[in-house]
């Protein structure tokens, strides 16, 4: 989910069902799918690594996000490994962890120069979020989100490269999680997302408008709405996996596959259990679907051929997710709607920036 939406915010619309197709390796012939499956292939790899804290000895912000970058962009299709600078029209191509070595402008913003990178990168590990206490860390890494962005220390890549160092920071902080995704909260509201980007690049609106190159007041105003749009994706998935209403929308899944006759309404304490608990002993399948052994094995084949059961002979039966049940058992996961730029304002997000 994180893969789909941080890509779509960058306009690479890659369908859910072919990022699963990637992960088999079951690619598609037409080559721009292909290269848009490798790509979120490659981001779910480096969120992986995030995930499992194979990351976790790069300390300093700068060095992780050229990590990250490194990581993405060695799985790259070499196709997508090239972008066309804005004016001269030539080819660039993007080295995996390598700083930029030309010029570039995002919008109205012109970036600093290749070789001011470094310092840059420099002065903002000075401002590292785990220098903080709890509460600033995470404006910390709000405020770190943007001030990557105005570096823009790559060719391409910079938009993916931070929001999954957010995602780390964020799970560094012992708030974030793979349960839920910082891109889908941005992705919800991405022309404000942009417009609050664009608006933390200005000069200080004034003389009590900070003290620095770019304004404090502007940059206050991202942090809100990146921690509203944080804290949205937090209840929203709250919501979803809350127990009772989880359980609710296996039974109602369940009686309208046996309706249809595709599963046995018995098995549906067995999946509701898989659900709630990850995974179920063998031996207790009989007494969930109320069947002698032999009968539960053959009850519990179609889950384990539709992919909503896994587990080997003897192993416990552990619950899996496929993409083609994810919409029923988790409304609203993958919906186009909640990309589209004219939706209106997540409520978190107009309550945060009604603040002072």
């Amino acid at each position: 989910m994180n893969c789909y939406y941080s890509n779509l915010i960058e306009g690479h619309d890659t369908r859910p069902v072919d990022i699963e197709r990637a992960l088999r390796a079951d690619l598609a012939a037409e080559p721009q799918r292909r290269n848009l499956q490798l790509e979120a292939a490659a981001h779910i790899a480096v969120q992986a690594a995030i995930d499992t804290g194979e990351l976790d000895s790069f300390a300093k912000p700068s060095a992780l996000a050229v990590e990250i970058h490194r990581r993405f962009y060695e799985r790259m299709p070499p196709e997508l490994c090239f972008v066309e600078e804005r004016g001269s029209g030539r080819l660039v191509e993007v080295l995996p962890g390598q700083l930029r070595d030309s010029h570039v402008e995002v919008g109205h913003h012109l970036a600093p120069a290749p070789d001011e990178l470094p310092g840059w990168l420099s002065r903002l590990d000075e401002g590292a979020p785990e220098l903080y206490g709890r509460a600033d860390r995470l404006i910390a890494i709000a405020a770190l989100h943007h001030r990557l962005l105005w570096v823009h220390p790559f060719a391409d890549g910079n938009g993916r490269t931070t929001r999954l160092l957010s995602h780390a920071l964020l799970r560094r902080a012992s708030v974030g999680s793979a349960l839920w995704s910082v891109s889908r909260g941005l992705a919800r509201n991405v022309e404000a997302y942009k417009a609050y980007l664009a608006g933390a690049d200005a000069p200080p609106q004034g003389a009590l408008d900070g003290r620095g190159i770019l304004s404090d007041g502007r940059l206050a105003a991202f942090c809100r709405f990146f921690l509203a749009a944080c804290l949205d994706q937090v209840r929203f998935m709250q919501a979803l996996l809350a127990p009772e209403a989880l359980s609710g929308r296996v039974r109602e899944f369940v009686a309208a596959e046996a309706a249809g006759g595709r599963l046995d309404p018995r098995v549906g304490p067995l999946l509701e259990a898989a659900v709630l608990f990850g995974r179920v002993p063998r031996g207790e399948v009989p007494g969930l679907v109320g069947t002698s052994d032999r009968q539960a094995r053959r009850l519990v084949r179609p889950l384990v051929e539709r992919g909503l059961l896994t587990g080997a002979k003897d192993a416990p039966l552990e619950v899996a997710f496929p993409l083609g049940e994810t919409e029923r058992l988790f409304p609203l996961l993958w919906s186009p709607s909640v990309v589209v730029g004219s939706l209106a304002p997540l409520p978190e997000v107009e309550e945060a920036l009604r603040l002072p």
